[in-house]
């Protein structure tokens, strides 16, 4: 049997990752000339849903090979972006890139490219951290007057009640919107959810913009109304919203805002949105909770299973209970995902599995 030596072969590779990639990638051309930026993901389309990293990042592409599908997981090193982009597995992808390696003959065509790397500069984190004060000190409860725009938009979502009872949410009447490239947009309403990390140690807030009768707004298919603002602490892990207080030990978390808000809407269980699947993967909670019920989405990508697995790896060694709960409902058809926000709607009977877990989960633990 041939021996396949990954630290080796990644050891020659380092700074060959980018010709590699276009090489045998062919569906990576397009992020290759764009480093740094989002771009259609190469595996399941859209607008802005995959990026290859640039040298301010963790995993700069040109060195590790590495790259993000946002809704998805992060591929620190090029041997797990290869296999998951090309559908390989590690055989293929090692035999691929040692051939690669020991071609002489292959030109350095990313060399021609006009490639985006932006420069390395420090990250002024006291600038960063007196905006996102000066956000959080502008905006107003969720009672006030002014934040009925807020109001109406978790109403359209049957969750009000659930957001004027949630810590660490405020309502801005009229923040900036600017997109990746600071392109000025206007300013709009927007709900604004504090967010920390682990330690909860607050790094950023996460904006829900709205329109001045609590839609969403639309910007175009590039323009998201739901986003993170930068960040201190960056490469900090387990992001996520404390919205309500724990209960006797149990805390739920889910990907979404309107997620954590329905569950306790429904039952009021207190969740703490995590706002994606790779923080969903790197959460640990605080002492004082031994079980952590975790409100998956189903979604096409299996981003959602992929997550819940990771959480099992790192939680369980660590002596915490994970229950994870899949929505259960079909995805519709042309939808991408079904929640739990969505069986608010569909039907609220689905949430009485949680006083079942309750019940028979709490006298298991210490």
């Amino acid at each position: 049997m041939k021996k396949r030596n990954s630290s080796e072969l990644k050891r020659k590779m380092m700074g060959h990752w980018l010709n590699a990639l276009y090489d045998l990638a062919p569906s990576l051309h397009y992020a290759i000339s764009n480093v740094g930026d989002s771009v259609p993901c190469p595996v399941d389309g859209g607008t802005d849903g995959f990026r290859l990293f640039d040298l301010n990042d963790k995993y700069p592409t040109a060195e590790t090979g590495g790259g993000v599908k946002h809704s998805f997981r992060v591929f620190a090193e090029g041997i797990d972006l290869l296999m998951w982009v090309n559908r390989w597995n590690f055989p293929e992808t090692y035999d691929a890139l040692e051939n690669w390696m020991g071609d002489r003959n292959h030109i350095s065509v990313v060399n021609s490219l006009p490639i985006k790397t932006k420069e390395v500069s420090p990250i002024d984190e006291t600038k960063i951290r007196k905006w996102l004060n000066s956000v959080w000190d502008e905006a107003v409860p969720m009672n006030d007057p002014m934040a009925e725009p807020a109001r109406q938009y978790f109403a359209s979502r049957n969750i009000l009640k659930a957001g004027l009872s949630a810590k660490s949410i405020r309502f801005h009447p009229n923040l900036t919107y600017t997109d990746k490239q600071r392109k000025y947009y206007g300013t709009f309403p927007a709900i604004l959810t504090l967010v920390g990390n682990n330690d909860y140690q607050h790094v950023g807030i996460h904006r829900t913009y709205l329109t001045e009768n609590g839609q969403l707004i639309d910007l175009g298919n590039t323009n998201k109304p739901k986003k993170m603002t930068p960040t201190v602490m960056k490469h900090s892990k387990g992001r996520h919203a404390r919205l309500f207080s724990q209960t006797g030990g149990f805390i739920g978390i889910s990907e979404g805002l309107e997620t954590a808000l329905s569950v306790y809407e429904a039952k009021k269980f207190p969740v703490w949105p995590c706002k994606s699947a790779t923080n969903i993967a790197t959460f640990v909670p605080p002492s004082g909770i031994h079980t952590v019920i975790h409100f998956m989405d189903k979604d096409r990508s299996k981003a959602g299973e992929i997550a819940a697995e990771k959480l099992k790896e790192r939680l369980m060694p660590l002596g915490f209970n994970l229950i994870n709960l899949v929505p259960p409902a079909q995805i519709p058809e042309g939808k991408k995902s079904v929640d739990w926000a969505d069986m608010l709607r569909i039907d609220i009977r689905s949430f009485d599995i949680i006083d079942d877990i309750i019940s028979s989960t709490y006298f298991k633990s210490a």
